[in-house]
């Protein structure tokens, strides 16, 4: 059902200390055809998610079909580190894989920036038609002189906001409020442009930051922000879908190339059957998890399909203005392919 797929080049970045387990000679340097060995596969993502359920299931696959001589170990919950950390490490084949969000990939290759832009897709259907198609798989080529080769696209999902204490539904509502974001500069820049205070910070610092009042919201698929408990401080949430967050799946190339062919066709091929597998389970997801935060006690408002039209057209000046800080190209490509009008003419 996939196309393998490859990533953009992501530029030199130093190794990280992590310890991996790697085949014969270690990071990557080889294994004898049949040989045993284990792959450190490590996300931020909670263990129990969506996410991690088809890591998992990619692992059972991936044991399998080798006859146990391959073990695929999952490390959720940022154990080896935070999404930039980790890439760097298995661009420096210090660890096999992760599966970062492509904000964060953004930050070493510009052309990525183009999914940092805020409201592309109306819905998931939408999304994988972008990305399982020519689009999808250019922006994901030119890999092999970066050490990092990519498998295919995961998924984060759309992100929602959490406050603390007011419930934001227009535009006006976000002015002046401490926002955490990602390190993503078309986010920061975004909500910068939307009147808030977006204040990056990583992944494992928000719980407390919301707890102490150092940031008053947060931004995130519920699911996320449910299973890291960001929904106790921050129980106001509203469902705005302002963004779709994809992922990669990274493999270390020079990791992935030094294995039997056998071998990689095993892991490559569980790769696609892990992505199928990720899109089944996120289908229902939001509505499921919804539930939930709303039966903790906390609010789930929505956006009308008036103040959605409003969220659109404050959106607009930041396309404007920002379109040609990015490959504008492959901005107008996505666009079209989504049927997104109101942007690209913005930009045309």
């Amino acid at each position: 059902m996939f196309k393998r797929k490859t990533a953009i080049v992501l530029g030199a970045i130093a190794a990280l200390g992590l310890s991996a387990c790697a085949p014969a000679g270690g990071n990557g340097g080889g294994a004898a055809e049949g040989s045993s060995y284990t792959i450190k596969f490590g996300n931020v993502i909670s263990a129990g998610d969506t996410q991690n359920q088809a890591y998992d299931y990619f692992a059972e696959l991936v044991n399998e079909r080798s006859d146990g001589r391959i073990t695929v170990e999952v490390y959720p919950d940022s154990q080896l580190g935070g999404e930039r950390e980790m890439v760097e490490a298995v661009q420096a084949g210090n660890l096999e894989m992760t599966a970062p969000s492509v904000g964060v990939l953004a930050n070493f290759d510009d052309s990525l920036q183009v999914f940092d832009f805020p409201f592309i897709f109306e819905d998931a259907e939408t999304a994988y038609k972008v990305l399982d198609s020519e689009i999808g798989d250019e922006m994901l080529s030119g890999i092999e002189e970066s050490g990092l080769t990519a498998l295919g696209w995961g998924e984060n999902g759309f992100r929602n906001l959490a406050m603390t204490t007011d419930t934001v539904v227009e535009p006006a509502d976000i002015k002046g409020k401490k926002l955490r974001t990602m390190q993503v500069p078309m986010h920061i820049a975004y909500w910068e442009s939307m009147g808030a205070a977006p204040t990056p910070m990583a992944f494992p610092e928000v719980f407390t930051a919301l707890q102490q009042g150092v940031v008053d919201g947060v931004e995130n698929p519920f699911e996320l922000l449910y299973s890291a408990k960001f929904t106790e401080p921050a129980s106001k949430l509203t469902e705005l879908r302002w963004i779709y967050d994809p992922e990669v799946i990274l493999i270390s190339k020079s990791f992935l190339e030094g294995l039997p062919k056998e071998d990689q066709e095993i892991i490559t091929t569980a790769a696609d059957d892990m992505i199928v597998k990720l899109r089944e389970l996120k289908a229902g997801i939001n509505d499921e998890v919804r539930t939930k935060i709303e039966e903790a006690g906390g609010s789930v408002a929505d956006v009308s399909p008036a103040q959605r039209k409003a969220w659109v057209e404050a959106t607009v000046p930041f396309y404007e203005q920002n379109a040609s800080k990015v490959d504008t190209e492959k901005l107008k490509a996505i666009l079209e392919a989504a049927g997104n009008t109101t942007f690209l003419d913005a930009i045309k």
